[in-house]
């Protein structure tokens, strides 16, 4: 089960905006700050996992919290570590209450080095840490493109990011989806509906026990 890629560089640097202005000011704002995962390639936007995730939210948690949750979908197609380095201050003057960090699968299909990925994602969570948001870090996987080695050092980066900078982690973001056919488009990279449906669950499964921590 691993990550096999996500769509079209070149979209990096598109802008796209960062929350919905018609929501109420007292919306409990959660920004994903992710690649075409994230966005949710090749399918609608409700049927992406951001959306169903809001949807969760509101359905099963703000009861217990007395919060309306809203979702901000920060994902585009292609983005990097690196880019979300420069659209992490972009994307916080819309005043998110939550981070959660979904980047880094691209730079590994790159074979960026290890170090320089590690550095990009610290950075980005410093910038949380400095804003006072609270975070939550989703791991990735790769297949061995670049040699076992590398694939092994990869998937440590995320353990050790949330270990150094104390954030609670997804441990594979696409957990029972990666490697799935069935739960993938016809291109076998991308999640279809359903794939999204079991994103929506598993990041559900790990946020709703951390709002409730700070709710």
């Amino acid at each position: 089960m691993f990550l096999s890629g996500c769509s079209n560089p070149n979209n990096e640097n598109k802008s796209s905006t960062p929350a919905k202005q018609t929501l109420p000011e007292s919306s409990f704002k959660i920004l994903i700050l992710g690649d075409s995962l994230t966005e949710g390639f090749g399918i609608t936007e409700q049927e992406a996992y951001p959306y169903l995730l809001e949807n969760l939210l509101n359905s099963e948690l703000s009861s217990q919290t007395g919060k309306t949750y809203q979702v901000i979908n920060g994902g585009i197609s292609g983005a990097t570590s690196s880019g979300g380095v420069s659209r992490i201050d972009w994307f916080i003057k819309a005043n998110p209450d939550f981070l959660m960090l979904a980047l880094g699968g691209n730079d590994g299909l790159r074979g960026i080095p290890v170090e320089e990925i590690k550095k990009n994602l610290s950075t980005i969570l410093k910038t949380a840490e400095e804003q006072n948001i609270p975070t939550l870090l989703a791991g990735m996987k790769i297949p061995p493109n670049y040699g076992l080695s590398y694939t092994q050092k990869f998937s440590k980066i995320f353990p050790e990011l949330s270990k150094e900078h104390q954030v609670p982690l997804i441990p594979f973001l696409l957990s029972g989806v990666g490697g799935v056919p069935e739960m993938n488009l016809p291109d076998r990279i991308h999640p279809n509906p359903e794939g999204h449906q079991v994103i929506s669950k598993t990041v559900y499964s790990v946020l709703v026990d951390v709002l409730r921590k700070i709710s």
